[in-house]
């Protein structure tokens, strides 16, 4: 986590209390979340992998033949 200084909030038609209740909050959220959501902790979303496209694949075709046949047939 940086602080909040190296990366600034630069919202348009913010106020500078609204500004700085926003960084509050993010920098709350982030020490809250961040080691759940890091590598390896309890809130991570790992990449999708090849596996995951092949079966997307196989049932978005089985769907497709599902559609095809339902159509033929009435």
């Amino acid at each position: 986590m940086l602080p909040v200084e190296k990366l600034p909030i630069d919202i348009k038609g913010l106020t500078d209390q609204e500004r700085k209740a926003l960084e509050e909050r993010i920098v709350e959220f982030e020490r809250e979340h961040e080691p759940s959501t890091s590598k390896g902790g309890a809130g991570y979303v790992p990449y999708i992998r090849k596996g995951d496209f092949i079966f997307a694949g196989v049932i978005n075709g089985a769907i497709l033949i599902y559609y095809i046949i339902a159509v033929l047939l009435t």
